[in-house]
């Protein structure tokens, strides 16, 4: 039967972002994917309307912009061009595509976005917060309620009614908070989002969110309602063990502006000001780290609904002056929300009267609790990670953060869910009154983070291999809270830049992660000094425990400044991030030359925390900071060479040569061997292109030694753990990267597996059976770095590499097939449509199925050089083979399309 190709858009995206929450340039770019049926299929034009009407745009009419047909394979970034756009819009955007052979596709559905308020003089909203002083000789409302140990402050409820008096057409709420915040309206909650605002550095940037909340207003009373507590804005945060207010500021605030628009156009506002009520309820208090009290016997029902009686609540106050007033932007990534959830299984009762119980996943989130309680009755909620021996709860490695929540019944049937706090944990002990029955308790661990769509899968014939994938995925869902921290758990939770950009290229594979660095990117430019000087935490904080300052400008996790700006557009091909950032970039190079003539990096070293965390030997700082230098020159050359900066081209190729030429003079002995003599010092050195061709040869035999001396065993800290098994692979020692992958005794990945873990840990040596738990100073159990082999599974093993810069256009398929394994199937959803390998030892054949995105080609290298390759069963035809310089003849280039190799490997022993 004949089927006719077919050929469309997909994945509508503008600013990364399928719904983006407002936008914070009058020139969005536009992204869409492409799928289709057949072979070699391309866009060869393609047009973009804008207007306000939905069922217009689908039809291909809209009021804003009408690109016409562009002759252009373009799908990724393209920019807006129609008329100006105006803040407070709703609008709308299609595309439609045409093929090689000149058929045109429909108009994709629809996508939505909120133009926000794009101007400061838009914003007609006032900050409030609670009164600090009673107007009429009341008492005034606590800060630190009874029973309150920690000082924290209780969450502020905050309400307003109005009345409206005619129909209405639409209605958006522009709203955020310096803290965090619940929205509600009429008794409903607004979204579905968590934690909102999300981190930033408060004095200088928030970001607010928008909400198409016409269906929750009706003519008559209505109520606007939100429930604001101290969050990253005044609560404890990182390393500070202080009460709250010692950071950004020192009580929270509220921020809400409602625009309603009746069926004349006419628009009526509603903001935060002294017309406010506000009030404490049941949250006596919550924080992040600290954990959340809860006394339902407080709570004041129907608060947030017409007719409530308010006559004791206060009036808002308005915040007149703030600090430093921060710019108000649109929210830039995806929201927070609770994403997971795992029921509980009660494992024991210990000996001091706790109840252990297990969700099966060490996750960050909360705890839900259903419970029948009489009035009084008071729980607590206390999480860990891990159980003692004795099978009592582990906490110590959680230092100062208490991750402890206590809720007092108010009777009868009951939910408790913590609304702004987040634990990272697997087990929950629960205290319950004197004889009560536990049955009577239902409990749940809710995973929260910020919701980034679903970018790869990854699954092998190795269960320990697809453990690890789900370990890594699950340690990155963990730390992708806002911004990508090191732990959930402890009293730090902060966005290292090191841990980040060595575990980047992972992240990208497994989830989207475009939106959410290019918001991180504004925190860590934000954070930037004026001498140029990237800091090594981002969003900045006022306060650590390396006070006066935070840490900054650490070798490895500074250079993220440099290095994730063109890692982001390796992967997702946005230039214009390159040249957002191209001014701190090179401040920061200029700054480290400024201060190292001798191309050797030792000084201006504010902090210096080399590979952290490897075994063995150390790597020589002065030589890990240098590779990191000389890495960094050649990204700068790249980067500039990009921009057509050729005067700053030829610097920083000149820079990377001397920086090459000092770090042989300096670090490498005439055998070959270098300083420290390490893992990551030879992987560095190879990688990072600082040895000329004789040298390198001898590093990599150098490299091999090292791996043998430790009984074919990684040694390296995070940095090094990135680079081992690509480095194995690419100069022909795949089986030894493959033995590193796959063991299971200490360390390795497969010994945390074979003892349990369910995430990465912070440290090889989290457990031993020898010693137990590693120093509880120091001790995750859910930290992403070492977890960066992630990219080699999807790189190597299955084969699936975008070519830097390509956007996704363009990949890399070069398998590494192992008998072992026995399959792997992954697949990565790029921005322009979805690439799939899959291979698979069937019998006395390797099968290797192949599906590429139209649009796109891909450079393909058979996995066996070694045997007659074929193509659907046939001769692979001669203008696919692209031999190498050596002759050999096992690489192609292939369109999109699906496609299927096969060996028959019968003549041959195997691996």
């Amino acid at each position: 039967m004949f089927s006719q190709l077919v050929f469309y858009p997909i994945d509508l995206r503008c600013e990364h972002l399928f719904l983006p929450q407002g936008l914070n340039t009058y020139q969005p770019r536009f992204t869409w994917g492409l799928a289709g049926t057949g072979r070699n299929r391309r866009q060869t034009a393609y047009r973009i309307i804008v207007g306000t009407d939905k069922k217009a745009v689908a039809n291909g009419v809209g009021e804003l912009w009408d690109s016409g047909r562009i002759e252009a394979t373009d799908s990724v970034l393209v920019p807006y061009a129609g008329k100006v756009l105006k803040s407070d819009q709703v609008l709308y955007w299609s595309v439609q595509v045409w093929d090689e052979t000149g058929a045109v596709s429909k108009f994709a559905d629809p996508a939505m976005l909120f133009t926000g308020l794009m101007d400061p003089s838009d914003w007609k909203a006032g900050w409030i917060t609670r009164s600090f002083f009673p107007p009429d000789g009341r008492t005034p409302p606590q800060d630190t309620p009874y029973d309150n140990p920690y000082s924290a402050l209780p969450a502020d409820y905050h309400r307003r009614e109005f009345v409206l008096s005619t129909p209405i057409k639409r209605a958006t709420a522009y709203v955020t908070a310096l803290g965090l915040y619940e929205f509600r309206i009429n008794g409903q909650r607004v979204g579905d989002q968590v934690l909102a605002p999300g981190w930033t550095d408060f004095h200088k940037r928030i970001e607010y969110q928008s909400y198409d909340v016409t269906s929750l207003l009706c003519e008559g009373h209505n109520v606007l309602g939100a429930i604001v507590g101290e969050g990253w804005y005044c609560g404890r945060v990182a390393l500070n063990h202080k009460r709250a207010g010692s950071h950004y500021g020192s009580r929270p605030a509220f921020l809400c502006q409602l625009h309603i628009e009746d069926k004349d156009n006419n628009v009526n506002f509603i903001v935060t000001d002294p017309q406010w009520k506000c009030a404490n309820e049941a949250i006596i208090y919550s924080d992040l780290l600290i954990g959340e009290k809860y006394d339902a016997r407080l709570e004041q029902q129907g608060w947030d609904c017409p007719d409530f009686d308010d006559q004791d609540w206060w009036n808002s106050q308005t915040l007149d002056v703030l600090p430093q007033p921060p710019v108000l932007n649109a929210a830039r990534s995806c929201p927070i929300r609770k994403t997971s959830q795992f029921a509980a299984r009660l494992l024991h009762k210990t000996k001091n009267g706790e109840f252990i119980f297990d969700i099966g996943q060490n996750i960050a989130g909360i705890t839900r609790m259903e419970l029948d309680a009489p009035h009084d009755a008071v729980f607590v909620l206390r999480h860990g990670e891990a159980l003692q021996p004795d099978g009592t709860l582990y906490t110590a490695n959680l230092r100062s953060a208490q991750a402890t929540d206590i809720y007092i019944s108010k009777g009868g049937q009951q939910v408790f869910e913590p609304r702004f706090t987040v634990h990272g944990y697997r087990y929950i002990a629960l205290s319950a009154p004197e004889n009560f029955d536990v049955a009577k308790i239902n409990l749940t661990g809710i995973a929260v983070h910020s919701d980034l769509p679903i970018a790869g899968s990854f699954t092998s014939g190795s269960p320990m291999l697809n453990q690890l994938q789900s370990n890594i995925v699950w340690t990155q869902r963990n730390n992708f809270l806002s911004v990508p921290t090191d732990c959930p758990q402890r009293d730090e939770r902060m966005g290292w830049l090191g841990d980040a950009q060595v575990f980047f290229n992972t992240a990208a594979y497994n989830l989207d992660t475009s939106s959410f660095f290019d918001k991180w990117l504004l925190d860590i430019t934000d954070a930037q000094t004026n001498d140029g000087v990237f800091p090594d935490v981002a969003p900045s904080i006022v306060y650590t425990r390396f006070a006066p300052l935070p840490p900054r400008g650490a070798p490895g996790w500074g250079d993220a400044g440099v290095i994730l700006p063109w890692r982001i557009y390796e992967q997702f091909g946005d230039v214009d991030i390159l040249a957002r950032n191209y001014g701190g970039m090179v401040r920061w190079m200029d700054f480290i030359e400024r201060n190292n003539p001798s191309y050797i990096r030792c000084k201006a070293l504010f902090s210096n925390w080399g590979d952290w965390l490897c075994l063995g030997k150390t790597t020589s700082k002065p030589l890990f900071s240098t590779a990191y230098w000389a890495h960094m020159a050649d990204i700068m050359t790249c980067t500039a060479r990009l921009l057509n900066r050729r005067q700053d081209e030829a610097r920083f190729t000149a820079m990377h040569r001397e920086i090459c030429h000092a770090f042989q003079k300096a670090f490498v002995s005439d055998d070959g061997v270098l300083e420290s003599d390490t893992q990551t010092a030879y992987l560095m050195a190879i990688s990072y292109t600082l040895l000329d061709e004789p040298t390198r040869v001898r590093a990599i035999s150098h490299l091999l030694r090292t791996i043998e001396e430790t009984g074919g065993h990684v040694q390296t800290g995070i940095h090094g753990i990135r680079l081992i098994c690509p480095v194995l692979a690419e100069y022909g020692h795949a089986d030894i990267a493959y033995d590193l992958l796959m063991k299971e005794t200490f360390p390795s990945w497969g010994f945390t597996i074979r003892n349990g873990a369910t995430t990465i840990w912070e440290r090889w040596d989290g457990w031993t059976p020898e010693n137990g738990f590693q120093s509880a100073n120091m001790n995750s159990l859910n930290h992403y770095a070492l977890g960066a082999v992630g990219e080699f599974l999807f790189a190597r093993v299955a084969g699936i590499e975008i070519v830097p810069g390509s956007a996704g256009r363009k990949f890399r398929l070069r398998p590494l097939t192992n008998r072992k394994i026995g399959f792997c199937k992954a697949s990565y959803r790029a921005h322009v449509g979805e690439i799939v390998s899959h291979w698979r030892f069937d019998k006395d054949c390797l099968l290797w199925d192949v599906k590429i995105p139209p649009n796109c080609i891909a450079e393909a290298e058979l996995p066996e050089t070694q045997g007659d390759w074929k193509l659907d069963g046939n001769n692979i035809p001669e203008d696919m083979i692209h031999p190498d310089i050596s002759g050999r003849r096992n690489r192609l280039e292939i369109g999109s399309g699906s496609y299927r190799f096969s060996l028959d490997t019968s003549s041959r022993s195997g691996e």
